[in-house]
């Protein structure tokens, strides 16, 4: 048979330049694009003999043009000496290792409210980098930052 050509070889060859140049054009996912919305802005508040202080924040992310839900957010905070807390991680935020129990809590991180204090040491004032992260399909994560300032005041 040789000389002739069937269907299916053609079908094969096809598929295989097809599926050869979606590879090529894939590349690499891009990155989400995380935003903090509230605060807007760097922040300063007042800590009452350095007690924790109640802060909102709020955040949006985009994944090419969809929206990515809450639920794909991670806020920490950061402070001096590698200090970092977790203020909120949404129930569908990736993470390392197996999952004890196996049920997930819904957790929606678009906006919620958090305690941030003053740092042992610290004597006047306190600065958090405050840090977004949103997670899309896959690839690295969309980050944004701000931050949030503690100043001591006593009566």
């Amino acid at each position: 048979m040789r000389g002739k050509t069937t269907s299916a070889g053609i079908a094969a060859g096809v598929l295989a330049a097809t599926m050869g140049a979606t590879v090529a054009q894939a590349g690499p996912l891009p990155t989400p694009t995380a935003t903090i919305t509230t605060p807007a802005g760097p922040l300063t508040r007042q800590s009452l003999h350095g007690d924790p202080v109640a802060i909102a924040f709020a955040g949006k992310g985009v994944d090419g043009k969809k929206a990515v839900p809450g639920t794909r957010f991670r806020w920490t905070a950061h402070g001096r000496g590698g200090v970092r807390k977790v203020l909120c991680s949404g129930s569908a935020v990736p993470h390392g290792g197996p999952i004890k129990d196996k049920i997930a809590i819904y957790r929606d991180c678009a906006s919620f409210t958090a305690w941030l204090g003053m740092l042992p040491g610290d004597i006047t004032s306190t600065t958090w980098t405050v840090r977004l992260e949103v997670f899309g399909g896959s690839g690295p994560a969309g980050v944004d930052t701000v931050p949030v300032k503690l100043v001591y005041v006593a009566l």
